[in-house]
């Protein structure tokens, strides 16, 4: 399983992201981004990469690329043996102009892609925002939607998957059970990909 977290648009989700589909999979992750933190917290689980690093290549294995901000030219390679492609972003105006950017970039590497709205607050943004991609695409658009919570910002802070959270007991089981559901869903979404 390989997986790319795409968005040239930074804060939209990629780390948090990686840090739940690499907790819930066993997988590594490849950080590319250069001001990327998942390092400090999931140091056994990351090998981080410079700008100009090379990526060391992988024809198989479990991994999951965490891409920075912006354009990444080293991209190309990285999606010859890619599963997978997932774009988060925020629904807002200021974050679709370089999504749907970013999708003209990947839509062209040939592998399947999946959306991720991040951080929602009403469920109006998400299918404005599916629309505005849909019809500035002519494409269909997979994607999947998660609602706005801090919970996924503390887990990744911790580097504990929100599946995990929701399992523990008291407070941290009923905090975190409505997005763990989600994440579970997410996590279901993504095999069918595999």
């Amino acid at each position: 399983m390989q997986i790319i977290i795409y968005n040239q648009k930074g804060g939209v989700g990629k780390s948090m992201l990686a840090t739940q589909i690499a907790l819930h999979f066993d997988t590594s992750i490849i950080e590319l981004d250069p001001y990327g933190m998942l390092a400090q917290t999931l140091d056994d689980r990351v090998i981080k990469i410079g700008l100009k690093e090379k990526i060391p290549t992988l024809s198989e294995g479990d991994v999951v690329y965490d891409f920075g901000g912006f354009d990444d030219i080293r991209l190309d390679e990285i999606s010859q043996n890619a599963d997978l492609v997932i774009i988060p972003f925020n629904p807002t105006i200021n974050s679709l102009g370089t999504t749907l950017e970013s999708y003209e970039r990947v839509k062209q590497l040939n592998v399947p892609i999946l959306f991720v709205v991040n951080a929602y607050l009403k469920e109006n943004d998400v299918e404005d925002a599916i629309g505005f991609l849909s019809e500035n695409t002519q494409d269909d658009i997979d994607y999947f939607a998660i609602s706005h919570t801090r919970a996924l910002q503390t887990a990744e802070n911790e580097g504990v998957s929100i599946i995990e959270f929701a399992a523990s007991s008291g407070l941290k089981k009923h905090t975190y059970k409505k997005i763990s559901n989600t994440m579970q869903n997410l996590m279901k979404k993504i095999e069918e990909y595999l």
